[in-house]
């Protein structure tokens, strides 16, 4: 089985962290966690590889999206002891809070996990369709197809989870996971709605204004989008089409401008550069420098000092 990384963070052993059922039951057969990123709002994401062995899943108190990576051949539901469906490749599962599972892994395959709850499922109804809230309900799916995130599987496979920035990309990219799940696999059945046009003057310069004001803090897409009133959905459209690419390209871009700039102070450090442009620490905050300006902080500010 796979061991557990120590920069994975365990929720059995952090008490300000969401408790999770299926975490619990993977951990309990044995499998830990490749990457796990806790997002905004009490949701996560997870990747998994199991290799062999059963797992139950119990009536969990949260929701989770599945989608497989490789191998799902691997992996069947099993019922009384038989096998009801097999996995493949980008299968999906859903599993609605109170569900039940038994799973049968025969061989090693990997697959990723969205944790979400209630209050994220009636939030997306209401901010995207003014649906009523308490009318959504998750359907259970088991190994079904659907090539839209199965997409989104792949493109969770192919990111590196620990590079600056990249949990506010994560964060949206959950928003939209969520957003699939109520509109494909709920009883809600709507199709997204189109947005169009742009932001407002006012609401672009407030963005400006409030993101600028707050580089050193965590910035999430549910934040931004309260700001100018929006759905996280349809916030993320309208940013777009006003300023050219994602909010969370937006934000790291103006961060490491900041940065840029304070460093052509000498008395200023690099390490209080790093976390004043809201970067975890100095190390994160080079690897993002120098994969946008080709050369590391150090070198930017020995070479400018010197002109």
């Amino acid at each position: 089985m796979q061991t557990s990384s120590p920069q994975i963070p365990d929720s059995t052993k952090n008490p300000h962290r969401e408790r999770r059922d299926i975490v619990d039951a993977l951990r309990a057969a044995g499998v830990a966690p490749q990457k796990l990123m806790e997002l905004d709002q009490g949701r996560a994401l997870a990747q998994w590889q199991n290799r062999k062995g059963e797992v139950r899943y119990e009536r969990p108190r949260h929701h989770a999206l599945s989608i497989y990576i490789n191998e799902g051949d691997k992996a069947r539901r099993v019922v009384n002891g038989r096998a009801v469906s097999q996995g493949f490749p980008g299968a999906v599962c859903l599993f609605p809070a109170g569900s039940q599972s038994t799973w049968q892994i025969d061989g090693q395959f990997e697959f990723f996990h969205l944790y979400f709850n209630d209050l994220d499922i009636a939030r997306c109804a209401e901010q995207t369709w003014d649906c009523e809230p308490d009318r959504v309900e998750l359907s259970e799916r088991y190994h079904t197809q659907d090539p839209v995130l199965a997409q989104a599987g792949q493109l969770l496979a192919l990111s590196d989870w620990l590079a600056p920035g990249q949990s506010m990309a994560m964060d949206h990219l959950a928003q939209w996971l969520l957003l699939q799940v109520v509109s494909r696999h709920s009883n809600v059945q709507q199709a997204t709605p189109s947005v169009t046009g742009q932001l407002s003057l006012r609401y672009r310069r407030l963005l400006q204004e409030r993101i600028h004001a707050q580089l050193d803090r965590t910035l999430t897409l549910a934040d931004m989008a309260g700001w100018v009133n929006l759905s996280p959905y349809h916030f993320a459209r309208l940013f777009r089409a006003t300023f050219g690419c994602a909010p969370y390209q937006y934000v790291q871009e103006q961060r490491l401008t900041r940065a840029r700039d304070l460093l052509r102070q000498p008395e200023s450090k690099i390490t209080a550069i790093a976390l004043n442009c809201g970067f975890n620490d100095a190390s994160q905050f080079s690897r993002a420098f120098k994969a946008r300006f080709g050369e590391t902080p150090s070198v930017y500010r020995a070479r400018t000092n010197a002109r």
